[in-house]
């Protein structure tokens, strides 16, 4: 009986010491992902690695180590360490999210076909669970896999799923500017501009300014594609407007730079010449480098 004393307090000793060694090592994970976060995903990797060493059974180790990976680009790495969360992982959520995960690794590593069926094993936990925005969010990781895979008419069908599943019009947009952009893909211009229509509509009532920018000029560069330049120009000038009255420089030069191409494409060279000029300029306090390759390229076309 005299023992008894000893071992209780031997077992809360242990106690102790397991909890400390567990909020040392919970620490140690967030400081992982705190650098993954902070765009420091080598040291994030070395360091998840060395916690594998001591802790090859914790998920949540593998999991800041496959985020580093797929911050680094190293998806051939990252299979099988989110493979390796998937199986360490108990509830049919943190299934659900390390199944997305690996599809996103397989996709990032051009495994395409691999990628759609971790995305639908992923799936079949979210329709399980009756987690209808995690079912939408699937579809759509499976539409651009298809879409990566040249597979347009399978894609259009898993955003038009996707689609059903909106709760909200942004989200109904962003279905809507995908499936815009696949038939542009595909060069059929009318059902381009009938989705990137309902795009620009809905940002319009719910979308921020960005959002709103953006469907149109998208919107402005399909007309181009269908040769409408007349309604190329109104849509693009719609924007110039928005972006002139609301300070957004980005997009004042974006739209100088779509109305420098549509005033090309109708050989009004000296208007688009202008345009170019005023998109530069605005382009300078920008400093946007995507932006001014495209003011380039539009320039050395135009000296042609």
């Amino acid at each position: 009986m005299r023992f008894l004393p000893m071992i209780c307090l031997l077992f809360t000793l242990f106690s102790s010491m397991s909890f400390a060694e567990d909020g040392e090592l919970n620490n140690k994970i967030a400081d992982c992902n705190q650098m993954v976060k902070s765009s420091n995903p080598e040291k994030a990797l070395d360091s998840a690695s060395q916690l594998i060493k001591k802790n090859a059974k914790n998920r949540e180790v593998y999991l800041c180590k496959a985020r580093a990976q797929m911050a680094l680009s190293h998806f051939a790495d990252a299979v099988p360490t989110l493979t390796t969360v998937d199986q360490l992982s108990n509830s049919p959520n943190d299934h659900m999210m390390a199944l997305a995960m690996l599809g996103n690794a397989y996709k990032g590593n051009q495994q395409l076909d691999e990628a759609v069926a971790s995305y639908r094993k992923s799936m079949d936990i979210a329709i399980t669970q009756k987690n209808k925005s995690f079912e939408r969010i699937t579809y759509s990781l499976i539409a651009e896999t298809q879409v990566l895979n040249k597979q347009y008419d399978e894609a259009i069908i898993s955003y038009q799923s996707a689609l059903k599943l909106a709760l909200n019009d942004n989200e109904r947009a962003d279905a809507f500017e995908h499936i815009a952009n696949i038939y542009n893909l595909q060069q059929k211009h009318n059902q381009a501009i009938e989705y990137q229509l309902k795009a620009t509509l809905a940002y319009t009532h719910y979308g921020d300014l960005d959002a709103q920018a953006n469907a149109g000029l998208e919107l402005g560069r399909i007309y181009m594609d269908a040769a409408e330049f007349d309604q190329a120009e109104k849509s693009i000038n719609k924007i110039l407007k928005l972006a002139v009255d609301n300070g957004g420089a980005y997009w004042e030069a974006k739209a100088d730079l779509y109305l420098a191409k549509v005033k090309l494409a109708n050989h009004l060279n000296n208007d688009a010449e202008k345009l170019l000029q005023a998109a530069q300029k605005v382009n300078k306090e920008v400093g946007d480098v995507l932006l001014a390759e495209g003011i380039a390229t539009t320039s050395n076309q135009l000296a042609k």
